[in-house]
Formats: structure tokens, C-alpha cells, sequence
């Protein structure tokens, strides 16, 4: 009887209490490696137990308190020609299937040590996208390729003639950098205290650094992230994290008030790498919040154009290709005062938003557009589907909406507008920026009946305007209801002293 033949692929994870990611981590593989290894540091929730389900070999080992450590176990155990890692909070992106399968089929049987690094695609919770780094995770087994580096390890260092070869065919969905998730798992924390033991160790090392600086910059300390990212592009500028620091650097200095300082950095990057999409569009942002509205306009349609050569290797972000830059362009110029060639390139771009926040955004700043314009159709048509949708968020185009009714058409036909739209979606009327403006329109409109409705909802949903409190103190007088006129009075004084 012939031996069968041995499993082509195994796919190897380190987990520690991950029964909530690991599920969705194994089932993106299904079908697609022959075995699943999972080497487990001290899970004490049902890990295991999930990893057995989907036909794992689990091994477990005391944490070491170091990936590499970690993960050379793994090497040990795996007993297959390729290996694959991933991560629990990571999943294989369906249509990279095929692209994976085609590297393993097509490497010789004699070609060099190859290191194969996957796009890993960064996403919070909402889908949302967070930016995009090649990761070493597939290569062909051999006795030197290990791991080195308590954290952020490497693979296959001082190697001679091992090869990187970055396949964006192969794209990895990462949910783990998400905020919320990250400080439920306190991962930032342990991130840092292992950077602080190896930088301890090789504090002139550049990487280390860098993955330091993205630590303080994903947890908004974007002081301190700035730091260390100047200082990965003074000592490696010529390496594809130093290349990443100018985007990641201008971003720090721009989100901190310092925009012309974020341009001058970006352009000096540009100097360096100027095929690359991701620093252009960090340009046309510093240029935007610099109020140099022409040049953001020149930087955003650059960002347009596919990166190439080495910036291939620097941290990506496939949403500036697909829709960012564009989106970006629209703003420059909008701010130029040319609102129709602003509309005409955001509705270009619309359909390839994806549903979510960067679409209510571009919405949003469409709807104002066309109202700027007195084109209240084309925002109405925008705008009323996310008042139910969206109500908070939609509040003030709303009241911009309205305000436009006031100016063109008058107040008795914005004040029927006002009514039938409530009738309609009356989730508005949750919204206290909403009510106001309706009180307003009423006691413009000497309404009293609405304007006692209003200044009441108004209460229950907690104004603190004294001046709704004294309107709704004169309405209570003249019903003869002085009780409860002066208890009106004492809440707009009580706001009056607290600067309400």
C-alpha cells in the first residue's frame, strides 16, 4: 500500500485566550491548508476547545514572554513543507485563496531562501480601514529560517541571499489593531513593555523604534510618536520603515496643530520616494489644514497615481487609491470656492466609498455643497435618507436645510417643511440641534401651541438655554399657570449664572 502523501501547508498560530477570534481566524482557511497547528501559551478560557473543533494539533508551552521564542516552538512542530502564520485576530481574505496556493505551486525546488510577505490589511471594527503593512508569513521550510526579537520579530536575519517578496495578492484582514478591541486586550501595553526590554538591549535599532512610535501613535500620543518617527527617518531613511515614518510623521505633526511643519516633512519624503501614494495624500492633507488649498489640490490628484518601486515596501493604504485621494481633491476644491467642480468629483467617487463613516462624511459635505449653491433638490435627495439612518450626524445639514427655507421661500413654508419632515422621520426630533431650531421658527412664527411642544420636548431631552426657559416661563404666565412660570424662571437664572 503506497504512503499517502504528506500535507502540503500547515497553518501555525500562538494564542492566549482568544475563543472569541480564533473561530473566525481557522474558518478563513478551511479547505485551504492541510494542517492547522496551534501552539497555545496558557489559554485559560476555551481556546483549546475551539481549536480542537476545527481539527487542530494543539501544543502548549508557558509563555516565554518572547514571539520569537514562541513561534520557533511552532517551526519545531510543524511538519509540512509550508508554513503559513497567522494571527487569531487575523483572516484570510477569500479572493487570496488562489494567489496563495499559485506562490507554493510556483517556487522551485532549488530557488533561494524566499520569505513571502502578505498585504496585512489593518480594519476597525466598523470595516473601517486602518492602513496596510507586508508581513513576513509564508515561506517554504527550512532549518534557517527562524524567528529573533521578543517582539515585531524578524525571520531569517543575517540569512545569506534570503529574498522578501511582498504579495499584495495575498491579503490578510487584521482586526486587532481596532481601539477598542486593543485596549479590552490590554495589547498595547505588553507591546511596549517588550519594545522597552529589546530597545533596552539595541537602542540603536531603527525598527525598534519604529514599532515603538507606532504603539504612541495608534494610542494618540502623537507627541511622542512624532519623536521616534524623526528619528527612524534620520537613521534609516533608506529603509521602507523609514520611508513609512514620513507618512506616519507628517500625520502626528498635522493631527497636533502643526500643519506647515507636517507639509515641509511630507515633501521632504517626497523628495525621497516620489512615487509614493500614500506620502502625496499625507502632503495634500498637511496642505489642506495649511489653508494652501491649490497645492492640496496638485498633492491629492499625485496621490492618485499608483505607488511603485520602493514605496511598494512601505506602509499602504489601498483606500487613497480607491477613494481617498479623490475625496481629498473634492475638499481642495471646495475650499477653492469652486463647489461644481467639487460636486462633480465627489460624485464620481461616491459609489466606491463604502457604506459607513468616510461615506456619511462625503454626504454630508455633498449636502452642504449643494446647499451652498441654493441647490436645495440635490441635497434633500441626499439628505433625507440619513435622517433615519444617521440623525445625529445629519442634524446639522437639517438646520442648514432649514435655514435655506427661511431665506429663499420664507418662514411659513420653512415652518411646513419643518412639520412634515418631523411627521416623517421623527428620529430628528431627538436631536435638542433640531428642536431648537423648530422653537426658533415657532416664536418667529407666533405659534404658540408648537412653541409649547417644542420648549417641552426641548426640556425632556436637556437644554440647558435659559432663554427656552424663559420663553416657555411667558407661555406658562399667559395660561395663568404662575407656579410653574416662575419654576421655569429659577431654571433659565440657575442656567443664566451657570453660563448655560
Amino acid at each position: 500500500m503506497t504512503a499517502a502523501a504528506p500535507p502540503a501547508l500547515t497553518l501555525a498560530l500562538i494564542v492566549r485566550d482568544e475563543e472569541r477570534m480564533l473561530p473566525g481566524c481557522l474558518e478563513s482557511v478551511q479547505g485551504l491548508v492541510d494542517e492547522i497547528l496551534v501552539i497555545d501559551t496558557g489559554s485559560r478560557d476555551a481556546t483549546i476547545g475551539v481549536a480542537l473543533a476545527h481539527g487542530a494539533r494543539v501544543v502548549q508551552i508557558e509563555w516565554p514572554d518572547d514571539f520569537a521564542a514562541a513561534r520557533n516552538v511552532g517551526l519545531e512542530h510543524v511538519r509540512t513543507p509550508w508554513v503559513l502564520w497567522l494571527d487569531a485576530d487575523e483572516r484570510l481574505a477569500p479572493e487570496s485563496r488562489g494567489a496563495l496556493r499559485a506562490v507554493i505551486a510556483r517556487e522551485p525546488d532549488d530557488a533561494p531562501p524566499t520569505v513571502y510577505a502578505p498585504l496585512i490589511a489593518n480594519v476597525d471594527a466598523a470595516g473601517q480601514s486602518l492602513g496596510a503593512d507586508h508581513m513576513p508569513r509564508l515561506w517554504r521550510m527550512r532549518p534557517e529560517l527562524v524567528f529573533t526579537g521578543r517582539i515585531h520579530e524578524r525571520v531569517g536575519e543575517g540569512v545569506a541571499g534570503l529574498k522578501h517578496v511582498y504579495e499584495d495578492a495575498i491579503r490578510v484582514v487584521h482586526l486587532g489593531y481596532d481601539p477598542a478591541l486593543a485596549r479590552e486586550r490590554g495589547k498595547s501595553e505588553r507591546n511596549t513593555r517588550l519594545l522597552e526590554r529589546e530597545l533596552s538591549e539595541r537602542p540603536d535599532d531603527p525598527m525598534l523604534l519604529f514599532y515603538r512610535a507606532k504603539e504612541a501613535y495608534a494610542a494618540g500620543f502623537d507627541a511622542e510618536a512624532a519623536r521616534d518617527f524623526l528619528q527612524v527617518i534620520e537613521r534609516a531613511p533608506g529603509l521602507n520603515y523609514g520611508l513609512s515614518s514620513y507618512v506616519f510623521a507628517a500625520e502626528c505633526l498635522r493631527a497636533s496643530g502643526q500643519a506647515d511643519a507636517a507639509l515641509e516633512l511630507a515633501m521632504k519624503g517626497v523628495a525621497v520616494a516620489p512615487h509614493y501614494a500614500e506620502l502625496w495624500y499625507a502632503a495634500g492633507q498637511a496642505a489642506l489644514d495649511a489653508g494652501r488649498s491649490i497645492q492640496a489640490e496638485a498633492q491629492f490628484r499625485e496621490a492618485r497615481k499608483p505607488s511603485r518601486g520602493f514605496a511598494l515596501a512601505a506602509f499602504r493604504d489601498p483606500d487613497v487609491q480607491a477613494f481617498r485621494a479623490e475625496v481629498g481633491m473634492g475638499e481642495a476644491l471646495r475650499r477653492q470656492n469652486l463647489l461644481k467642480d467639487a460636486i462633480g468629483v465627489w460624485n464620481n467617487v461616491r459609489d466606491r466609498v463604502p457604506i459607513g463613516p468616510d461615506r456619511l462624511r462625503l454626504d454630508l459635505d455633498l449636502i452642504q455643497t449643494h446647499l451652498d449653491l441654493g441647490d436645495e433638490r440635490h441635497a434633500w435627495k441626499l439628505l433625507e435618507p440619513m435622517l433615519d439612518v444617521a440623525p445625529e450626524e445629519s442634524a446639522s445639514a437639517f438646520i442648514a436645510f432649514l435655514e435655506l427655507y427661511v431665506r429663499h421661500m420664507g418662514p411659513e413654508k420653512a415652518w411646513t417643511f419643518f412639520m412634515d419632515a418631523a411627521a416623517v422621520h421623527g428620529t430628528i426630533l431627538r436631536q435638542l440641534a433640531v428642536v431648537s431650531a423648530g422653537i426658533e421658527l415657532a416664536a418667529l412664527l407666533d405659534d404658540h401651541e408648537r412653541l409649547d411642544e417644542l420648549l417641552k420636548l426641548a426640556i425632556h431631552l436637556g437644554t440647558q438655554s435659559p432663554s427656552h426657559y424663559l420663553m416657555l416661563s411667558a407661555l406658562l404666565e399667559a395660561k395663568g399657570e404662575a407656579a410653574a412660570a416662575e419654576a421655569a424662571r429659577r431654571a433659565a437664572r440657575r442656567f443664566q449664572s451657570s453660563g448655560g
